[in-house]
């Protein structure tokens, strides 16, 4: 399992609405407002890429169960 951690510009709304529906449609789990979960890295990488390039900040991490 894989964790996207995203923030973007207020003004660049249209972006945020075109990752949720990326994110939607490969079946990723909403966990908070802009952090997202999911076990497709490829498609993850491929938003936080696509973020990055429009002026945001994204990072992937490797989730891990401790307890």
């Amino acid at each position: 399992m894989y964790i996207l951690v995203f923030d973007l510009p207020r003004e660049k709304r249209y972006l945020r609405v075109k990752v949720n529906r990326i994110l939607k449609k490969n079946k990723a789990k909403l966990i908070q407002h802009s952090v997202w979960a999911s076990n497709k890295l490829k498609v993850l990488s491929e938003v936080a890429l696509l973020i990055r390039q429009n002026n945001g900040k994204a990072e992937i991490y490797k989730a891990k169960k401790i307890f």
